[in-house]
């Protein structure tokens, strides 16, 4: 009887991860996406790479979302930085990319045990430590810092994340290779949280509100840091597709 219920328990799992959910519980640790690599490291260098947790990787018309730029989407679901960090010699060192755009949130807060303050400091000790490690492999590559999403699904992760979004902002300020995209007003108004963008869990963005958070925040970013006019970006993408 335990051995089915154990088994019952794996696939219940197996399907949590494969719809995109956030597990937390006793296996909370195992529901981290197996990364894989989905683009060949020999003839796509040089381009942008997306790198960071489910809302990255349930994207699935990120290409296309944001067309002509030549963009990789190396997003896996529940990733905290220490897991970005742990599989960053499988999916981004090897792409020596141009830019790279992270976004990470509540699943680091989840991992860090104490009180705001410390999950706070915590984190953000990571993150410093997790930016300057990259910045030594990839000197070249600018980063561009996505805020964390404002979460209905994680109502309680608010004002935590708000401050930790004001720290990645003052800390991207100071630092010549880092730029921060603040994107917290497309899910949340002060008020209240903007519903309708997300799925039915309350943490991951429909294409309605990729297609917001493509359009009204990171397309206008890329486009001045890219430096290339759009004939030139087209060639480049059907050059890197070939």
């Amino acid at each position: 009887m335990i051995a089915v219920v154990v088994v019952l328990l794996l696939v219940v799992m197996g399907f949590l991860l494969l719809a995109g959910i956030c597990y937390v519980g006793p296996f909370k640790y195992l529901a981290v996406f197996r990364p894989s690599r989905r683009y060949d490291s020999r003839t796509r260098q040089g381009e942008i790479v997306f790198y960071g947790a489910s809302n990255f990787t349930l994207w699935k018309e990120m290409e296309e979302d944001l067309a002509p730029y030549p963009v990789q989407n190396h997003g896996f679901g529940n990733s905290a930085d220490v897991d970005l960090v742990r599989y960053a010699d499988k999916l981004l060192y090897p792409y020596v990319p141009k830019i790279v755009v992270f976004q990470t949130g509540s699943n680091d807060y989840l991992r860090i045990e104490g009180d705001d303050a410390e999950k706070i400091r915590r984190c953000m000790e990571n993150k410093r430590r997790m930016f300057s490690d990259f910045h030594s492999r990839l000197p070249d590559a600018k980063f561009i810092v996505m805020s964390g999403l404002l979460l209905p699904g994680r109502k309680q992760f608010l004002a935590l994340t708000q401050e930790i979004n004001q720290e990645l902002q003052e800390l991207c300020a100071t630092t010549p290779y880092m730029r921060f995209i603040d994107a917290s007003a497309m899910t949340y108004n002060g008020e209240t949280f903007h519903e309708e963008l997300f799925r039915k869990d309350g943490i991951h963005l429909n294409h309605t509100g990729q297609l917001r958070w493509a359009q009204e925040y990171i397309l206008p970013v890329l486009q001045e840091e890219w430096n290339l006019k759009p004939t030139e970006v087209n060639q480049t993408t059907q050059e890197s597709k070939s």
